[in-house]
């Protein structure tokens, strides 16, 4: 009887011991299965931060130049294709579709802005078209170096750019991903017959 109670209990060992091990790669497998598309996710997510700030960056960079016209040329890497890019006046958003186990998720990060930046919208698409549309508020004066503003008209262009501000804080632009950015320094002039005013904007367009 003592022989068949040890070989009951050597069994119970050897289940007990079977079902810890079981249970222990469950548990591994389960942390890989959970792990793996969280790390997935993180280089996704540093992806997004990178394509953002680089473009910020480089917006940042344009501002402090003093050369009026200054244009700097911003070719999207080919890694970055699939992201989508927005940019209103204050933010840089880069987003993307992932794959989880759990389906497909959009992840988004945003870049803040140290500089305002006006980029393509409803009144113009580049620096021409600012220049057009100067003209036509300022009576036929487009605000370069040569064609000064009238200082009355300086609110009209102010508000203009306000309700800029506002369009592309409901609707920001949207690069191709296929097509390089244009960032470009731009001077607007302004004059009353004595004395000179400038003020400078970052422009973006493709």
């Amino acid at each position: 009887m003592k022989q068949l109670t040890d070989d009951e209990r050597a069994w119970s060992d050897f289940f007990i011991t079977r079902m810890g091990l079981m249970l222990f790669t469950a548990v591994l497998l389960l942390s890989a299965f959970k792990i793996y598309p969280l790390f997935g996710e993180q280089h996704a997510m540093a992806g997004l931060d990178a394509a953002a700030s680089d473009i910020a960056s480089k917006i940042e960079s344009v501002d402090i130049v003093t050369v009026p016209g200054y244009k700097y040329v911003h070719t999207f890497d080919e890694e970055d294709r699939d992201k989508r890019i927005e940019i209103s006046t204050e933010f840089v958003v880069a987003r993307v579709n992932i794959s989880t186990p759990w389906g497909e998720r959009e992840l988004v990060h945003a870049e803040p802005l140290v500089v305002r930046v006006y980029p393509q919208n409803s009144n113009w698409s580049n620096t021409s078209g600012l220049r057009k549309k100067l003209s036509d508020i300022g009576a036929g004066k487009n605000g370069d170096s040569v064609s000064p503003l009238d200082l009355s008209a300086k609110g009209k262009v102010d508000e203009m750019f306000s309700n800029i501000e506002r369009e592309l804080a409901r609707m920001p632009f949207v690069p191709g991903m296929d097509r390089s950015l244009i960032i470009e320094k731009v001077l607007i002039y302004y004059t009353d017959g004595n004395e000179t005013e400038v003020r400078d904007y970052v422009l973006i367009y493709q």
